[in-house]
């Protein structure tokens, strides 16, 4: 875990190094971290990280499923 939070700590300072993902949800972008990708968004004072997923699992069904709650 200590590793995972370690991959974190670059977007505070430029939260725009992962590659947008507009298409799955307004705002949202992407990193990765082994097998898995953390999908996030940005404001002006923090990093909000929404959901972490292992690689083999359907992002779009998963989040889109999210914006039904």
């Amino acid at each position: 875990m200590h590793k995972l939070r370690e991959r974190f700590e670059p977007l505070l300072s430029h939260p725009e190094l992962g590659p947008a993902r507009d298409r799955l949800a307004p705002g949202l972008r992407v990193d990765f971290f082994r097998d898995y990708a953390f999908y996030y968004r940005y404001t002006d004072t923090e990093v909000i990280i929404i959901r972490v997923l292992h690689g083999a699992r359907d992002a779009h069904a998963l989040l889109a499923s999210e914006d039904d709650d």
